[in-house]
């Protein structure tokens, strides 16, 4: 694994430097008297650098993407008060090279574990037809490899790598509980729902280290773009009930509660219902902790959060609470 350098906010304010970065922008752009020069945004946790190539930019370009991890070498100068690097050398690296917590926000939880807790959990339906479509779901490398990496959200909740899939497997532990003290839900329902509420955001909110809608998340949605990901797979299984089929579609049409929230349909029947809760509750507890852990220690109260419409309190035995199971583990 090569050396990740510097972190942005420990560069120095001038001088050579050599450091791995994310590239979040990459432009050419003309230059006042003419020919181009390649304009960089380079990034990690710790902040943002503006960065140029002046020279042989086209074929500097052509070495990486955006998005990519690179390797730079350079020479830091202050620019209109702000400091700039001015690039050397650059390169692309390979996976091998980096850890991907030093550039974006990811998951505590190993993708390949949560993975395999979900096919544990999708294995565990009794029901041979539903069993049958997740089971082909999560087999699918277009759904399984995008949904080890997808984030739940851009700003409100699991907003990093792997939070959909923590999100989702979250909610499975979640149903288990709730079906041993509510026997008469139909567990396979839920466990259903659990897997395919969501799951549209793997191309809603894809991949990117970078966090964001894509032009198809923006323009369908993740509830549509579930509904065409279940159709494709439900389209396999011709057997499948038509009444089933609509069991399915409904926990996904629903999960959001409310139409004003997003939901197409009030959730009809109880495994819908407990879905959207399940659902609201995860979300809500993964926002309210992260909100807390944020906020410095010693404050008691958080800063207003406009998506909560409040403070949240955080003194030191709602710390303490929030703290113990911290680093538990997803399993089926």
């Amino acid at each position: 694994m090569a050396d990740k350098g510097f972190f942005i906010e420990r560069l120095p304010r001038e001088g050579k430097v050599t450091f791995l970065a994310l590239v979040k922008e990459k432009e050419l752009r003309s230059k006042r008297n003419g020919g181009f020069y390649l304009h960089l945004l380079l990034g990690d946790r710790t902040g943002e650098l503006d960065a140029k190539v002046w020279d042989k930019p086209e074929q500097t370009a052509a070495l990486f993407e955006r998005d990519e991890i690179v390797k730079v070498r350079g020479v830091i100068e202050i620019y209109h008060d702000r400091p700039q690097l001015v690039v050397k050398r650059i390169r692309r690296c390979e996976a091998s090279e980096f850890q991907e917590a030093d550039f974006c926000p990811v998951s505590k939880h190993p993708p390949e574990e949560m993975l395999s807790a979900l096919r544990g959990f999708a294995q565990s339906v009794v029901d041979p037809a539903v069993r049958a479509v997740l089971q082909s779901i999560l087999g699918d490398p277009g759904i399984s490899e995008p949904l080890k990496l997808a984030p739940a959200g851009v700003r409100l909740h699991h907003t990093y790598r792997g939070g959909l899939i923590e999100h989702v497997v979250s909610i499975c532990q979640a149903a288990e509980l709730v079906v041993r003290r509510y026997p008469r839900l139909n567990r396979d329902w839920l466990i259903a729902g659990a897997i395919l509420h969501d799951l549209g955001k793997i191309e809603e909110l894809g991949t990117s280290r970078r966090l964001g809608y894509t032009t198809r998340g923006q323009l369908l949605g993740h509830v549509a773009i579930g509904l065409g990901i279940l159709e494709k797979h439900l389209g396999r299984f011709p057997d499948v009930l038509p009444e089933i089929r609509t069991i399915l579609q409904h926990l996904i049409i629903s999960h959001h509660g409310e139409v004003e929230k997003g939901a197409l349909r009030l959730p009809m029947f109880p495994e819908a219902i407990v879905l959207h809760y399940l659902d609201e509750l995860d979300a809500r507890l993964e926002q309210t902790w992260r909100i807390i852990d944020q906020t410095p220690a010693g404050e008691e109260w958080t800063a207003y959060a406009p998506s909560l419409e409040r403070q949240l309190y955080c003194g030191p035995l709602v710390r303490a609470a929030a703290s113990v199971a911290k680093d538990g583990k997803p399993s089926a």
